[in-house]
């Protein structure tokens, strides 16, 4: 069944270094972050160091390298910290919009850079330095800087946000398309499953009236298949689609069209028993021997045989129908009759159902006839 994608998250929630595809592709997690945060910081050292090797050229560039780094990691992972704590509280502030929103996105870097601060200050043992950060003057120029980056972040993460709330939006809408798309198929399967062609009870029928006279005991054990046919369509019509129900209503459908061609029709099912219990799509199997008698055996004079066989491969399940009819390019004929159900009908709902998982193809066999071959994932079943 198709998924629809959850709401889009917050845009804040993401670290920023996902602002890079490359980056966006791992998988998330506590150690993930860590990582990207120390990264992040390491950058952003990098950038003050070449900013700030202007001003300090007295000092060796390594050296200024260094103090920029743990100021860096410091009110780097204050903010990470921060974050992750509060992000944890139910009705979390993320999940707000507006005012409240805005002051939580700015409140936290203001803090996590002045907490940040002090401790740089404090591990690099400039006390001096961490008494002017405390100054009503040292603190209203660290909450201008931390407001700046706050600003130029959300600058850059807001477009964001927006186009993954549409591209989500997008994927939602496709995918409740899709879930309506397979259960409509899946329903016309199962409508289609549950009926007899009436084609093919008139002529059965009419064959039995035919034969009242001459032979009464082919008469009655045809109408005695027809009623068999009649009660498994009832049945399977109100059970869960499997493959053994689908297999039982073929292979009553083979016995009165058997009865009604004579030689000119044989037949046989190899469907091992562990496969009879595997849920598959309804109309499945029917509509492929379906076709071999209609476009195969029915068009050649001397008719001819259909081989039903299914069988496991790995996470797949592969039924193929085998005629030794007249091959590509033969002639319709209304024997026996149709359900409506086409191979291209078939390819149609196989794809709403499975999407690419599954496939119908037809190869020729020597030296004669098609083979029809049907895989569908057993673990995806309808």
């Amino acid at each position: 069944m198709a998924t629809v994608p959850p709401p889009c998250t917050d845009a804040f929630d993401m670290h920023p270094l996902e602002l890079i595809p490359w980056f966006r592709g791992r998988p998330p997690g506590a150690a993930r972050d860590l990582l990207y945060t120390a990264i992040w910081n390491t950058l952003l050292a990098v950038a003050f160091t070449i900013l700030g090797a202007v001003w300090v050229s007295k000092v060796p560039i390594l050296t200024f390298f260094g103090w920029n780094l743990v100021f860096a990691h410091c009110i780097g992972y204050t903010i990470h910290v921060l974050f992750a704590i509060t992000g944890s509280f139910p009705g979390r502030p993320i999940r707000r919009s507006g005012l409240g929103r805005a002051v939580y996105y700015a409140a936290i870097p203001v803090v996590g850079v002045i907490v940040g601060y002090v401790l740089g200050a404090t591990l690099l043992g400039w006390l001096q330095f961490r008494t002017t950060i405390l100054t009503p003057r040292g603190l209203a120029t660290l909450v201008a800087l931390s407001l700046l980056l706050s600003a130029i972040l959300a600058a850059i993460l807001l477009p964001r946000e927006r186009a993954a709330r549409a591209e989500a939006d997008a994927a939602r809408e496709q995918a409740r398309a899709a879930a309506a798309e397979r259960e409509a198929a899946f329903a016309q399967l199962k409508a289609l499953e549950a009926q007899v062609e009436p084609h093919f009870l008139y002529n059965t029928l009419a064959h039995v009236v035919s034969l009242l006279d001459e032979d009464p005991r082919n008469a009655r054990a045809m109408l005695e298949r027809l009623i068999a046919l009649l009660r498994e369509t009832a049945r399977t019509g109100s059970l869960p689609a499997t493959l053994g129900g689908q297999t039982d209503l073929v292979r009553s459908w083979l016995e009165i069209l058997a009865m009604r061609m004579g030689r000119r029709l044989v037949w046989s099912i190899d469907i091992p028993d562990e496969l009879r219990r595997v849920e598959v799509p309804p109309a499945l199997l029917q509509p492929l021997v379906e076709n071999a008698i209609k476009h195969g055996l029915e068009p050649a004079i001397d008719g001819g045989g259909i081989d039903v066989a299914a069988r496991r491969d790995g996470d797949a399940l592969v039924i193929t129908v085998a005629d030794s009819g007249v091959g590509f390019g033969g002639g319709s004929a209304p024997l026996g009759g149709s359900t409506g159900l086409g191979l291209s009908g078939l390819r149609q709902r196989l794809a709403a159902l499975y999407g690419d998982a599954a496939s119908l193809k037809l190869t020729e066999r020597e030296p004669r006839g098609v083979r029809a071959t049907l895989r569908v994932p057993l673990s995806a079943q309808a």
